[in-house]
């Protein structure tokens, strides 16, 4: 077959074109900038095309963009590394560049006297925060795609690798090409949040997977290690609060250095700006690095980590990017976490130190954001953050439109080897065990032992010990059971109950319950509906007490939320006192019968609770939390009425740059039907000089030194944390406290006892000071402090008003 020569014309004019084009298209680079020695991405570093103020950055992965038609040379600059500078015509499409670390520290910066210029800008940052704020727009939605992954460090690998000798066992052979190849852990999920002004917010976690465990909810809080925006006072890592660079007057605090002024295609200014705590400014401060745009003055991106390291096993580190929306407001766009977890000791791995250091990196994707749009009411409705049923159950196919990255192909082994090693060892079962001991329960499959029903000790009963067990959702998601027996050393008498509850609406957990109880309580005591405290927290302050009563009760009652923020609950219950004891067991009193009616309720403002297997469980608040009881007797055997109202208001406040103040105002008016109802010693914790100090209670008073039926007490302690002195091996926060309470009682009492165990109706008052976490042991510090009583019923004597005091602690 011939071709004509027009033929030939047009076939070398597409071949022409098609290599043209081909050539055009290959002009557009990828590239990826990593750390030297650690291979982890970069973001933010500053990309100059031909040395000029024009250029772009690598996003929150290390990647950058860019035409090579239009560029000769690249130079790149990121505060703490050394700047590089390329020729375009030496790199490709997806070519990865290294940056080394650079030497100079921080601290060898010298500031001459005079108002820094780099504050003005700041200034400028603080006047505009508030216009950047997502909780100051009328309404926001997104929806996020959060991952994390945990992997060895490399120089960790490296030794691993060489522990295992040249000539390892097969299973050691199939660990070691495990390591080589991927990384340990993988963790995934996708929420969509929806929020209202005022901080009216909803979160559901539509997708969730973990490598290894088919319910991964143990883990969806995992990746909430950050706060979702840089501009409050204070900054949340890791639980734990730093003062912000954006707050007001920072620059008093903060040392700012500007390190060059970048340019946008818009036109606008970028200024990249250093910052760390300036000397002799003792806060708890961060340190790293701010892109500042002038459009607004708001912050386009951050990379920030605590300036003072004091716990050298556990390194956190974040970043951020915020960019503008269409609308023109700024928003965050993409979030970094990383930990490093260093000194992890894993027996049979023959290291020096016997340690490994081991990286967490998590990464959140915005995505579908809008701002100022209305929002129906069922997107802010229920929980503030709910698991959808679903969650578990998406494909892969549903995977791959929810992710906002691909997974690469070490993810994919991720998921490969783990969970077919998961499904081997039972990493669900496991994982629920350790949840379930979290909460001291131990699950039996369709039932739960409890372990803080298992043991304990008390005046009375000496060290008692005994069996608790109760069903949980393997059972019945509906129905629970539950049951105790106990026996006391000491008083060498039984105790024993049952339970009974039935969920009749999961989305409000308003359940029906029943329960009988042959125990004994310690009489007088306000019982909030509150969540439990932990077990040795409960434990201390049982050791206190000394005045009981042996009881039996039937109740039977209706639980739930009537909106979320509200937890309430309405019984009636029969209560038989038989054989009390009163004031150490010395004195007994005749047997009284009550049929009671109450009602008790929590209110915890903005209350966020997180939904999950169809419980709901409280995160916390952010502003005061408040109990009330309401009960009656509407039958006794007593000759006198009984009737109680009690409450307590707790709340605590952060005061910028002098730590954090809480209290608790605690109030009870009883008409007592009885000495056994009154309140037996206002919350007190001195049972000898030497005590365990508890936060709301009175330090210096004795138990069963003083009885009321009215009570008005004021518990205030203000923890300046680490503010006021600061060393390289030990960190203590130094705490204040007062406490001051009155009140009073309307009971005849009989042959003298008025005079011998008083009310504080002139006002009882005292004060102290404590110094915690001084010593740790384990995942317990501990620390010490004294109290003094002051006042109307200041003793005769200074050791007689002086209190000393233990303190204990979570090692966080």
């Amino acid at each position: 077959m011939k071709l004509t020569s027009y033929a030939m014309k047009k076939i070398a004019f597409f071949l022409t074109l098609l290599v043209f084009g081909s050539q055009l298209v290959a002009q557009t680079f990828t590239i990826r900038v990593v750390d030297a020695d650690t291979s982890r991405p970069l973001p933010f570093v500053n990309v100059l095309f031909d040395t000029q103020n024009r250029g772009t950055t690598t996003n929150i992965d290390g990647f950058f963009n860019m035409d090579a038609q239009e560029t000769d040379s690249i130079e790149l600059s990121y505060v703490g590394y050394s700047r590089k500078k390329l020729a375009v015509q030496h790199l490709q499409d997806g070519d990865r560049i290294a940056l080394e670390t650079a030497a100079i520290a921080l601290e060898q910066v010298e500031v001459v006297p005079g108002e820094n210029p780099v504050d003005r800008i700041m200034k400028k940052v603080v006047e505009n925060r508030e216009l950047h704020r997502p909780k100051n727009l009328d309404s926001y939605y997104y929806q996020s795609y959060n991952k994390m992954t945990f992997s060895l460090t490399d120089e960790t690998r490296t030794r691993f690798l060489e522990s295992l000798g040249e000539n390892p066992d097969s299973s050691q052979l199939k660990l070691k090409r495990f390591v080589d190849q991927q990384d340990l852990f993988l963790l995934e999920s996708v929420s969509e949040k929806a929020y209202r002004k005022p901080q009216k917010e909803k979160e559901v976690i539509i997708a969730s997977r973990v490598s290894g465990l088919e319910d991964p909810s143990f883990f969806l809080l995992a990746t909430q290690l950050q706060s979702f925006t840089f501009y409050q006072d204070y900054i949340k890592l890791f639980e734990k609060q730093f003062l912000s660079p954006v707050s007001p007057n920072s620059w008093n605090k903060y040392l700012f250095i500007l390190e060059e002024t970048l340019f946008t295609p818009n036109g606008d200014s970028l200024f990249v700006i250093r910052f760390y705590p300036r000397k002799n400014k003792n806060f708890e401060g961060l340190k790293g690095v701010l892109k500042i745009s002038s459009d607004g003055y708001a912050i386009e991106s951050l990379r920030v980590q605590a300036a003072d390291q004091m716990n050298k096993r556990m390194v956190l580190s974040i970043e951020q990017v915020y960019d503008q929306l269409p609308s023109g407001h700024w928003f965050p766009k993409a979030l970094n976490s990383e930990i490093s977890f260093a000194q992890l000791n894993l027996p049979g791995i023959n290291f020096p130190d016997n340690s490994l250091t081991v990286r967490a990196l998590g990464k959140t994707y915005f995505s579908k954001r809008v701002v100022n749009v209305p929002l129906e009411k069922e997107k802010l409705q229920g929980p503030q953050l709910s698991v959808s049923p679903s969650a578990t159950q998406q494909s892969d196919s549903n995977w791959e439109a929810l992710r906002s990255v691909p997974l690469s192909h070490k993810d994919s082994l991720i998921y490969q080897f783990v969970d077919s090693l998961g499904q081997q060892v039972h990493f669900d079962a496991k994982m629920n065990a350790i949840e379930s001991l979290a909460g001291w329960r131990v699950p039996l499959w369709p039932v739960d032992l409890l372990l803080d029903r298992v043991a304990g000790f008390n005046h009375l009963e000496g060290l008692h010990l005994g069996l608790a067990l109760e069903t949980n959702p393997s059972f019945s998601e509906r129905l629970l059971l539950g049951g105790y027996w106990r026996y006391g050393l000491k008083d060498k008498v039984n105790k024993y109950g049952a339970n009974l509850g039935f969920k009749v609406d999961k989305e409000s957990a308003t359940k029906l319950f029943v329960l009988y109880e042959n125990d004994l309580r310690e009489n007088g005591a306000i019982q909030f509906l509150e969540q439990k405290e932990p077990f040795i927290s409960r434990q201390l302050e049982a050791w206190y007490r000394t005045n009981f009563s042996y009881h039996q009760l039937y109740q039977a009652g209706v639980e739930g939320r009537l909106f979320p923020s509200l937890l309430a609950r309405a019984y009636w219950k029969n209560y038989q006192i038989m054989d009390p004891w009163l004031i150490d067991g010395n004195q007994s009193l005749q047997a009284l019968t009550y049929n009671k009616l109450g009602v008790q309720f929590r209110l915890t403002f903005k209350e966020r609770l997180f939904r999950r297997r169809g419980e709901i469980y409280s995160l916390g608040g952010r502003y005061p939390v408040l109990h009330f009881n309401y009960e009656r007797a509407v039958r006794t055997s007593s000759d006198r009425a009984y009737s109680a109202i009690e409450f307590k208001l707790s709340d605590s406040y952060q005061l910028r740059n002098l730590g954090e103040s809480e209290f608790t105002l605690l109030g009870s008016l009883r008409e007592a039907g009885g000495v056994v109802n009154l309140l037996s010693s206002p919350p007190a914790s001195r049972p000898q000089l030497f005590s365990f100090y508890s936060k709301s209670s009175f330090s210096t008073m004795r138990i069963n030194e003083f009885f009321t039926d009215e009570l008005l007490a004021f518990f205030w302690r203000h923890n300046f944390g680490s503010l006021l002195f600061r060393y390289k091996k030990v960190r203590p926060d130094i705490l204040l406290a007062f406490n001051a309470g009155i009140g009073s009682t309307a009971y005849d009492f009989q042959d003298g006892f008025a005079s011998r165990y008083p009310s504080i109706n002139k006002g009882y008052y005292e004060g102290g000071i404590l110094v915690s976490k001084l010593v740790k042991f384990g995942f317990f510090t501990f620390g010490t402090g004294a109290f003094y009583r002051f006042g109307p019923y200041r003793l005769d004597s200074f050791q007689k008003n002086l209190a000393l005091k233990f303190t204990i602690d979570l090692a966080i």
